[in-house]
């Protein structure tokens, strides 16, 4: 299995640091965000990942490359755990970058990586959310078990749902999902996130998407209705956690969260 990880974002809710850095790259306690998605990635064995980058972002591309005059004062100084730190991100994976030339939403985006995918399964992963390393395992576990695609669900509290994109679950199939709707209209209270486990046929439907006529942007989850409909997502609800850290407040909580729990982290 592949994985496409989604880091092409502007990161307005960051700014100003993220004009400079990407908030990909901003620390959580003792790594960058991405750091922990693509090693608690790997420990799932999903090795061969594709990152959706921007014009801006050339910073997330050094990051997973070798920087030969850092290596070399590091080594020369008897440094070694600052040399392998650095030298660990890319070891992790075997690493494909591809910009969005334009921002035209996350399905435009996912939509770059259809040459890379071939014919295998992937798991598609927003670059700025942390999800517990055990969520990456058990759903490679429940697509080897189905066959089928698998995407990540969660309980939020009803005051919440407006939020989220809600999910139907049928038998445990997800049938429907609801875009940010009312209490009122929402089929439940459990919210769709990434990642999610798809294939192909999941970017090839992504292209007959009409893009939204208010923002412009291309939005995946009509890409989906087809194959909810023929029950083959797999709806895996976890009792995980999981952490934002597209914003200020999000990105405290999950410093401060990460940061009491060595355990967690250390995985």
């Amino acid at each position: 299995m592949k994985a496409i990880i989604l880091a092409a974002g502007h990161g307005t809710r960051m700014l100003p640091i993220t004009k400079t850095i990407p908030k990909e790259l901003l620390p959580v306690w003792t790594k960058p965000v991405i750091h922990y998605i693509v090693e608690w990635l790997s420990k799932a064995w999903i090795k061969d990942m594709l990152i959706v980058t921007s014009q801006s972002k050339k910073a997330l591309e050094d990051y997973f490359d070798k920087n030969f005059e850092l290596e070399h004062l590091l080594a020369k100084k008897g440094k070694d755990e600052a040399l392998k730190a650095i030298n660990e991100p890319r070891s992790l994976g075997n690493f494909t970058f591809v910009k969005q030339s334009e921002q035209k939403g996350t399905g435009h985006a996912i939509m770059q990586a259809a040459p890379w995918i071939g014919d295998d399964y992937v798991m598609v992963v927003y670059g700025d959310m942390i999800f517990h390393h055990s969520i990456y395992k058990e759903m490679v576990d429940l697509h080897k078990k189905t066959g089928k695609w698998v995407m990540c669900m969660k309980e939020v509290q009803e005051q919440d749902v407006h939020k989220y994109g809600i999910g139907r679950l049928e038998d445990g199939h997800l049938m429907e999902i609801v875009e940010k709707p009312s209490l009122e209209e929402a089929p439940s209270n459990v919210a769709v996130f990434t990642p999610y486990i798809t294939n192909k046929k999941f970017l090839e439907n992504l292209h007959n998407v009409e893009p939204d006529p208010s923002s412009g942007e291309i939005y995946p989850w009509p890409a989906l209705q087809e194959f909810m409909e023929n029950k083959d997502i797999i709806g895996y609800v976890t009792k995980h956690p999981l952490w934002d850290t597209g914003n200020p407040q999000a990105r405290l909580k999950a410093n401060n969260e990460l940061g009491h729990n060595p355990d967690l982290v250390s995985q």
